[in-house]
């Protein structure tokens, strides 16, 4: 964990071929969700706000890429950090980083899709305020999401 930090990252079309492979396996990991790299690099990501890389500046260990679907309200399209860093807070640590400046962009509201067997993340979501809002049939290679919806909250609340 030493020398890890959630910083700002550049357009996904500058990183190389090595770089992304290694970000899609780790989205694999942890989500099961599989990528072509041609399509991770054309992601609609918020250059503001919406380009977070876990890193100790020689291997990612984390991502979380959002997009602004409206004036106020963000859609994160992937969180992932790797297996064994997960539990300690360093996801809430990037959540709040880009809670900080989404909001101060004028984002009010965040949306989200998360496996339902996703306990952990469900409930870092849910202590930030974010609720489900439908139910995702199959989303996940066989396995049910959440639609999760709710205020964007750089803390955890005590709910």
């Amino acid at each position: 964990m030493a020398g890890l930090n959630w910083t700002p990252c550049p357009s996904l079309k500058e990183w190389n071929r090595g770089r992304l492979e290694k970000i899609r396996q780790l989205i694999l990991e942890t989500t099961g969700e599989t990528y072509e790299i041609e399509r991770i690099q054309e992601l609609p990501l918020n250059g503001e706000f919406g380009r977070w890389v876990l890193t100790d500046g020689k291997r990612d260990q984390g991502i979380l890429w959002v997009m602004r679907l409206t004036n106020q309200c963000a859609r994160v399209l992937a969180f992932s950090v790797a297996n064994e860093l997960q539990g300690n807070g360093i996801g809430a640590e990037g959540w709040r980083k880009f809670a900080i400046s989404a909001t101060a962009l004028g984002i009010r509201t965040v949306q989200l899709e998360v496996r339902q067997d996703n306990g952990v993340a469900i409930a870092m979501y849910h202590r930030r305020g974010l609720r489900p809002k439908g139910r995702i049939v199959g989303f996940y290679r066989g396995h049910d999401g959440w639609l999760m919806r709710g205020p964007l909250l750089s803390e955890a609340s005590s709910q």
